[in-house]
């Protein structure tokens, strides 16, 4: 469970991860650095032993650093990165400081241990005034990550050429282990407010996540207790809040730091000697965490403005379809018009402005006649349009059914979607960029699980995805799935590989209505083709295909949810 959207690195976290780089990477000589984006940097540092990396970011939402795997290399186009290459290039890291409840960190240069600090790296991890900056000897700053100008921060502009100042003192008491229960408690009760507020408010180094982990090891308990106020707390409860505050204190004072991501937060790195992660690391393991947070917030990011401009170009539709709708139903009167025109002719003796009104009635329903098709082509066109904005909208909800899938893979399908969006549906201007990025079939990732005899079975998260799947790449022998008359995903079962079996045909015609816009029905209609009776319908989206025969199935898209999150 997720218990927020991302947790943000505290002091907790932060001196852990200090810790760890101080034993892993103290001492080192600097050898290069690259930064990856407006707000990220890393620097590979090297010990007897390896290469060793860390990244550093000051992304207001989530200031991070963590150690990581050996990164691709993005060259130096970055100013700051050449600028720190330059300036540390030779020198030695001898030390890396973070002291009492500051959230920042003093990485020291010099030419080799025991000689003066030359240069200093000061990293500081406060939300939106997180920043990096590169002083020299005197406390210069050579160059930082962001300048603070006066109309930023009147109380601390920072630029190059500025003698470095620290930020204003925190707030609060500054924790103490000795200090006895009794007086604890009374601090955070001076002001009568809930817990959550009364404790940040009264020490230093409290975060959201710290106050979570302090109360509980339960999420639900600890939410409920943390938003009491502090008169409406229990004495046993008090204690036992005591009990573990006082074990978050000694953890901090004997650098006893281990990674779990299981209790009241994502994740929480004192409080237990064994480590449930993966990698016993900690900078490592929050490295995968946040890349994992930062890929689904960008992935939510495309998805939330995907939705909102396919819901406006849905509206657009809509209304240019019930525009047509109506003029072709004023149309529709022609006939009528033609049967008074004739009855007008038909009378015994017609008079002049009788016969010359019937001449216009006939001339007008002639009019309207011609009409009719060209407004019936306008009315397919919207209806078309409209259907392949549902197709696109069914892809979109897809993302959400996908907990198994990998991040970086669904950034990648999602990039995907907004291009196909915006060069098929949106019609942005200057596209033409997106047209040269796809040129390569194989970099489409496509979603593939395997069948019950061990086939494969291919899934489209996008209509370029459909169309490789089903024209581009299929072969003859495979069988071709889709929800009949219903927008969603191509699905393949590869029975060019081997024998079929009905189990597999079955699940394939389950995943067909799983993906496809029909997902809460019970059961769906799904039509299975050969994939060689396929034929491309041209001047259409991608993967939008007529068929030759074929056989409806059953699906049911429950009985997929099961099989696919067991993937």
């Amino acid at each position: 469970m997720n218990k927020v959207p991302i947790q943000i690195m505290d002091l907790t976290t932060l001196k852990a991860v200090v810790f760890e780089l101080s034993q892993d990477i103290v001492p080192s000589r600097f050898e290069t650095a690259q930064q990856i984006d407006s707000h990220t940097i890393q620097l590979g540092l090297r010990t007897l032993e390896k290469l060793t990396w860390i990244e550093i970011s000051w992304l207001p939402e989530s200031p991070i650093i963590v150690s990581i795997p050996p990164p691709k290399r993005y060259g130096e186009k970055s100013t700051l990165a050449k600028q720190i290459k330059h300036l540390l290039v030779n020198l030695a890291l001898i030390d890396i400081t973070q002291i009492g409840f500051e959230r920042i960190v003093r990485f020291k240069f010099s030419s080799r241990p025991g000689k003066e600090i030359e240069k200093e790296l000061i990293v500081e991890l406060m939300g939106r005034h997180s920043n990096i900056l590169l002083l020299d000897r005197s406390g210069k700053v050579i160059t930082l990550g962001k300048q603070i100008k006066e109309s930023q921060s009147r109380l601390r502009p920072i630029g190059t050429g500025d003698i470095y100042t620290s930020p204003p003192p925190l707030k609060g008491l500054v924790p103490v282990l000795s200090e006895p229960f009794n007086s604890w408690k009374e601090n955070i009760c001076l002001v009568p407010s809930t817990f959550k507020n009364s404790l940040k408010d009264t020490y230093q180094g409290i975060s959201p996540a710290l106050i979570l982990q302090i109360v509980s090891s339960d999420y639900n308990e600890s939410l409920k207790i943390i938003n009491k106020p502090v008169t409406s707390i229990e004495l046993e409860t008090w204690e036992a809040i005591y009990k573990r505050w006082k074990e978050w204190l000694l953890d901090l004072e004997n650098s006893n730091y281990t990674i779990n991501f299981e209790g009241s937060t994502d994740y929480i790195v004192w409080g237990k000697k064994e480590s449930t992660a993966k990698n016993k690391k900690i900078g490592l393991s929050l490295n995968i965490y946040y890349s994992n947070k930062i890929l689904e917030r960008k992935i939510n990011s495309i998805r939330e403005k995907l939705k909102q401009d396919l819901a406006n170009s849905k509206g657009h539709e809509k209304r240019k379809l019930d525009v047509q709708e109506l003029l072709i139903k004023n149309i529709s009167k022609y006939i009528t018009m033609q049967n008074k025109a004739k009855s007008l002719l038909t009378l015994p003796s017609p008079t002049k402005k009788q016969i010359i009104e019937a001449q216009s009635l006939f001339k007008e329903a002639k009019r309207k006649k011609r009409s009719r098709e060209s407004i019936e082509n306008r009315i397919n066109f919207h209806k078309k349009k409209i259907s392949d904005i549902q197709c696109c909208e069914t892809f979109i909800d897809s993302f959400l059914y996908e907990e198994n899938e990998d991040n970086k893979n669904k950034l990648e399908s999602i990039i995907e979607l907004k291009e196909e969006v915006e060069e098929y549906i949106c019609i942005k201007k200057n596209n033409s960029k997106f047209k040269l990025k796809r040129k390569k079939e194989n970099s489409l990732h496509i979603k593939e699980i395997q069948s019950p005899r061990g086939l494969k079975i291919q899934i489209g998260g996008n209509n370029r995805q459909n169309e490789l799947i089903s024209l581009k790449k299929g072969k003859k022998g495979d069988l071709w799935f889709h929800a009949q008359e219903i927008p969603g995903s191509h699905v393949v079962l590869k029975s060019s590989d081997g024998i079929v079996d009905e189990t597999d045909i079955q699940l394939a015609a389950d995943l067909a209505s799983f993906f496809s816009r029909a997902r809460g029905s019970k059961v769906t209609p799904i039509i299975m083709v050969p994939i060689e009776n396929l034929q491309r319908i041209s001047g259409s989206l991608p993967g939008t295909v007529s068929h030759k025969g074929g056989k409806v199935l059953w699906g049911k898209a429950e009985r997929a949810a099961k099989y696919f999150h067991q993937k």
